[in-house]
């Protein structure tokens, strides 16, 4: 076993979790980032295609505010909002100084430009995988220890106990490689470990932070129908890249039909509109989908190609023998991955988590300024204003405590880290894995939801939680966490869905077909009292906010909805 101590402990490599390190240190003397791949190129931030909210001086931050507290659907924390529009142009003006490459025109300025959603707000593009790469060079520089391949598994406490009642005292985990166990001691943690449903995320940290005593919300808006892809072989489409070159989509028989789903916004709609609006059109018998950019010119179509991740896929494509720049390509979505959006641990604006000693970043805080999901780059600008906010508050918090851990909770977890390893019998992670995929992956259970189709789910990943798992080596040993990790991960969306009777984001209740802000502009609370999943309402305090609804009532859901079978 290795044991190490630091005053400020992150955990997560993301945009998230490097912002959190360079402020930290700059407060803490000592601060390791813990990564479970490599901090640089793993998680969602490398690939992310880097379309980022990016407010400057002159805006009318007002209105930008109201669009997207509008665009959130109102579930937005509109004092991080404020907070995100504020303070991002400083968080570009840094990433700038660092040599991070921005687009930008001719004259040497910031190329900002609109996409998913946006009407007064705007984002610029970066290139996602050399402004990782520069984090990755400057962390060491500036002092901060990198511990990669580290896969976090617990917290640990002050206490020793689960949930604490003191505080959160750094993590356990293991080497990805070696199995080897190490412990962190830490006066302050920050979770930053991303979400769930795809880029190798399980929704680890959200489920360790609510196993030490913190509170979860948002989880029921996760888009179970989060990819979208190029063709059969799912090559991912960064959206904001082609709608803000203008794409199309067409159904089968070629009619552009987005106008009629968002006159306003048509392609440039939001993602879950657009996802619904294609799932609308099969159901019409109307699919295949196509995305259509050959009215391009030819400027305009080399400078959409030499964006970073449509150059990715561009390369993809051609090995398929697929090209966008000649011809409509077919544009699918799929069921079944449970992608956070709008959920995760709960914090205020100094992202302090419900335990002290705990912090949270980026998607594994679930995104408060978002809302159910408002604009396209929002996540990416959050990800920067609560990184650099939550590696100030950690780094101060962390000279207040005494960094020490407790031995007899080491020994323990370890024990129960490295179980699988010496268990004879019982399923492979994989099959846990597959099990779950096939319970979600209907959309008529994990999009299109209704109470006892919800009640099924619960009951299979409950029984699959109990199931005896066993790993015949390490790489399966961190399968093992994963897929425990996704499991409870369903039964958070899937508990706080049952709970939230109205379609707001993406819970889309089937059997309530109506979005209700006179009943359901709150959050759903979610919290572990060491047997069971607890749950519970918090108002939203609009009555402080700038951005409310018009109205207090029932909005017709606007998309078509499968009627409720005598069986849900």
């Amino acid at each position: 076993m290795q044991q190490l101590e630091c005053d400020v402990l992150v955990i997560g490599g993301g945009l998230a979790g490097v912002w959190v390190a360079l402020r930290a240190r700059e407060i803490a003397p000592r601060v390791i980032l813990a990564e479970k791949g490599k901090t640089g190129r793993a998680g969602q931030s490398p690939f992310s295609g880097a379309n980022m909210l990016c407010p400057l001086s002159g805006d009318d931050l007002d209105a930008w505010q109201k669009e997207i507290a509008s665009r959130g659907e109102y579930m937005s924390d509109q004092d991080w909002v404020a907070a995100v529009l504020s303070e991002q142009e400083a968080r570009t003006r840094d990433m700038l100084d660092m040599g991070v490459e921005f687009e930008r025109d001719g004259q040497g300025n910031l190329v900002r430009s609109v996409g998913l959603a946006h009407q007064v707000t705007r984002l610029s593009t970066v290139n996602s995988l050399q402004m990782m790469a520069r984090f990755r060079k400057i962390l060491p520089d500036r002092g901060v220890q990198l511990q990669d391949r580290f896969m976090a598994t617990h917290l640990l406490t002050s206490d020793g106990c689960h949930p604490t009642r003191g505080r959160v005292a750094g993590a356990l985990g293991f080497h990805t490689g070696s199995g080897e166990i190490t412990a962190i001691a830490a006066g302050a943690t920050v979770v930053a470990t991303g979400g769930s449903g795809h880029f190798d995320l399980s929704g680890d940290g959200i489920c360790q932070a609510l196993m030490a005593g913190a509170e979860v919300t948002g989880m029921e808006f996760a888009r179970c129908y989060d990819k979208m892809a190029f063709g059969k072989k799912w090559v991912e489409v960064h959206l904001n890249s082609f709608q803000r070159y203008g794409m199309t989509l067409r159904n089968q028989s070629g009619e552009r039909f987005m106008e009629r789903y968002d006159p306003a916004l048509k392609e440039r709609a939001q993602r879950q509109t657009l996802g619904l609006s294609i799932l609308s059109e099969h159901l019409r018998g109307q699919g295949p989908v196509y995305m259509d950019l050959t009215h391009l010119d030819a400027a305009s179509m080399e400078k959409l190609c030499d964006l970073p991740a449509v150059t990715r896929n561009i390369k993809l494509l051609a090995r398929e023998g697929v090209d966008f720049r000649s011809g409509r390509v077919e544009i699918n979505i799929t069921s079944g991955f449970l992608r956070f959006l709008g959920g995760g641990i709960r914090h205020n604006l100094y992202c302090e988590a419900s335990v002290p000693g705990l912090y949270a970043a980026g998607e594994a805080g679930g995104y408060p300024a978002h809302g159910t999901y408002s604009v396209g780059g929002m996540n990416l600008a959050e990800c920067c204003v609560e990184g650099y906010r939550a590696g100030e508050y950690a780094g101060r918090f962390s000279r207040e405590v005494d960094v020490r851990s407790d031995p007899d909770q080491v020994r323990r977890l370890s024990e129960e880290v490295l179980r699988p390893l010496q268990a004879t019998k019982g399923r492979h992670p994989d099959e846990i894995w597959y099990g779950l995929q096939e319970c979600v992956g209907p959309a008529r259970v994990s999009v299109f939801r209704t109470s006892r189709s919800m009640k099924v789910l619960l009951a299979r990943t409950r029984e699959l939680m109990a199931e005896p798992v066993r790993a015949e080596n390490i790489h399966d040993l961190v399968k093992v966490h994963k897929s425990r990790n996704y499991l409870l991960s369903a039964e958070l969306i899937f508990t706080a869905s049952l709970e939230r009777e109205e379609c707001r984001g993406c819970n889309i209740r089937a059997d309530f077909p109506y979005r209700d802000d006179a009943n359901w502009l709150k959050r759903v609370i979610l919290t572990w009292d060491g047997n069971a999943i607890k749950t519970a309402h918090r108002p939203i305090p609009l009555y402080r906010y700038p951005a409310r609804p018009e109205k207090y009532e029932k909005v017709p859901f606007p998309f078509p909805l499968p009627e409720p079978e005598e069986s849900d």
